[in-house]
């Protein structure tokens, strides 16, 4: 097939004569709106440097459709209504087996400062290479992640800025430095350590397919507290910790890859980071094997009972009529009303 070039670069097409005076003439070049490009540029991607078709048929098919477009809702009515006016005619057509070029969409909010959208007129925007060179580009893609949920406008602030940094100097710390943690007690359970990172392996994985990034990043924090704490008191550095140090630095890889991966070389693992497994849920080392229920006579509190998880309704209601507390509220009567919530609360109405 023929090679095609830009019109720019083709005389054949801007080299013509004037049809008003019969003078050589330069036809118009840039003939196409930029909607235009920006409604099939995601075809293009799979064969870039395709010099004799717009895109390969059959790596388009391979690819697409996009599994997730994420993008500002100021591009619905005109990109996203033109690449699926694109892609239906392309497949009408016989050129694309999809008729949809984005499976799921997801509209971000807006960052402000000072009140106002970030942008250049505003002049309130964040200089990347200022960010970069005194906090880091991982804590700045860390607070843009923790700033507030996706879809809402949040309001960019330094202080928020530099709570991330202290975050990562604490993860740091606890995966090559755990001397410096000051011991203060010696009380720790190896057991508390290992469900909390189960529970962090489950909730983050499932927020980051929620793109609930910030909440991701809170169970993050919450689980180096947890491992600080562990050292604080006597936790020994045994295979529970090395497990834990592990789980933290591959579900916090995502979001602070330059210092993940520089901490991954520094615990002595081979290769890359990014190329190793994602941790896998252990439910059985995540379970709380106890609760606290509370016991109301009336609506008020008698009692707390500390029960097996999942522990039925009619065995919490066994157990709260042999307290000792609840029976002297009764004085020998019977509930007439049960109000049960499992493994929080039961109350008995006399």
């Amino acid at each position: 097939p023929k090679e095609y070039k830009p019109l720019s670069e083709n005389p054949d097409f801007f080299e013509t004569t004037c049809p008003v005076c019969g003078r050589a003439a330069r036809r118009e070049t840039d003939t196409m709106d930029t909607f235009i490009d920006s409604s099939w540029y995601f075809l293009r991607y799979a064969s870039p440097k395709d010099a004799k078709e717009p895109f390969d048929t059959e790596l388009a098919n391979h690819w697409m459709a996009v599994d997730q477009y994420t993008g500002g809702v100021e591009h619905a009515i005109l990109h996203l209504l033109y690449s699926r006016f694109f892609v239906k005619v392309l497949h009408d057509a016989g050129m694309l087996d999809i008729s949809e070029p984005f499976t799921r969409l997801f509209n971000q909010g807006m960052v402000k400062r000072f009140g106002q959208v970030m942008s250049k007129s505003a002049g309130n925007g964040v200089s990347p290479d200022e960010l970069v060179a005194k906090q880091g580009a991982d804590a700045g893609r860390i607070y843009e992640m923790f700033i507030g949920p996706p879809e809402e406008d949040v309001e960019w602030t330094d202080a928020g800025l530099n709570g991330v940094v202290r975050f990562l100097q604490r993860v740091w710390r606890l995966v090559l430095e755990p001397d410096s943690i000051v011991v203060e007690g010696s009380g720790a359970e190896a057991m508390l350590l290992q469900r909390k990172a189960a529970q962090t392996v489950k909730k983050v994985t499932e927020h980051f397919d929620e793109l609930r990034f910030n909440t991701a990043v809170a169970a993050l924090m919450e689980l180096a507290n947890a491992m600080q704490g562990y050292l604080q008191n006597g936790g020994a550095r045994d295979a529970t910790w090395d497990s834990t140090v592990r789980v933290l630095v591959k579900l916090l890889n995502p979001l602070a890859p330059h210092m993940c991966e520089e901490m991954w070389e520094k615990l002595g693992e081979g290769g890359m980071l990014a190329d190793s497994s994602w941790p896998e849920y252990d439910a059985e080392a995540a379970a709380v094997p106890e609760v606290t229920v509370v016991v109301q006579v009336d609506g008020k509190l008698r009692d707390r009972l500390t029960l097996p998880v999942g522990t039925p309704e009619e065995a919490v209601l066994a157990a709260a009529l042999a307290s000792e507390r609840v029976r002297a509220a009764f004085n020998g009567r019977q509930p007439s009303k049960v109000v049960f919530v499992p493994d929080r609360l039961i109350n008995l109405v006399p």
